[in-house]
């Protein structure tokens, strides 16, 4: 199963000029940004515990409140480097991530109902 994230993001820049007494102007930029609702960035409100954050003996455990129907792991451009669905109703999970190279990678709890949840974690 192939996902693609899509990510909206809303930039409003605004610029304005203020005058004060012992500056003639100044010009003042602002930048706001704000995440459209349902594009991927709303995280389930299941609770989800990853344990041990680093990863030093290359083992590391995901405990849900919810059914875990898959688990991907991604490195940091993206390649999908771990990937195992389930198919009974499990809620805690054991990974051996020893063949991964140390480094920062995003991991994706996947629940009932095609929500996900994404985690970063790092392996030492």
């Amino acid at each position: 199963m192939k996902n693609v994230l899509h990510i909206a993001i809303l930039l409003l820049i605004s610029v304005s000029a203020v005058s004060a007494s012992s500056i003639p102007s100044i010009v003042e930029l602002r930048a706001e940004y704000k995440v459209l609702q349902g594009t991927g960035f709303d995280q389930p409100s299941r609770e989800v515990e990853l344990y041990p954050n680093p990863v030093t003996e290359g083992r590391l455990t995901i405990s849900a409140s919810d059914k875990i129907v898959s688990v991907q792991i991604l490195n940091i451009t993206g390649k999908i480097v771990f990937n195992q669905e389930y198919d009974s109703d499990i809620n805690f999970v054991n990974l051996e991530l020893d063949k991964l190279e140390k480094g920062v990678y995003l991991v994706r709890i996947y629940f009932p109902g095609k929500e996900f949840r994404t985690e970063k974690i790092m392996i030492k």
